[in-house]
């Protein structure tokens, strides 16, 4: 089996490897489908940096690549002509 990825990325990081925006990445970890935790930087007042799992971003990618492969419109069928 594959090494499971240990390094948690930041929403900056996850954005470049979804090939999306941090604020698209924000939305994601608010609707539960990327999984991140919220840590506090040391020294520095304010709000914390997000850091999300490697392996919720693998499962939003391969969700990603199942729906816009399953929302592909059929082709349609050909028009024939009408016979008199």
């Amino acid at each position: 089996m594959p090494k499971r990825l240990t390094n948690w990325l930041t929403a900056q990081q996850t954005a470049v490897a979804m090939n999306t925006t941090s604020a698209e990445v924000c939305r994601l970890l608010s609707l539960g489908r990327l999984v991140g935790s919220k840590q506090k930087q040391p020294g520095r007042p304010g709000n914390g940096q997000w850091l999300i799992d490697p392996q919720s971003i693998a499962n939003e990618k391969r969700r990603l690549a199942t729906r816009t492969t399953n929302s592909r419109p059929s082709p349609r069928p050909r028009k024939t002509a009408k016979r008199r």
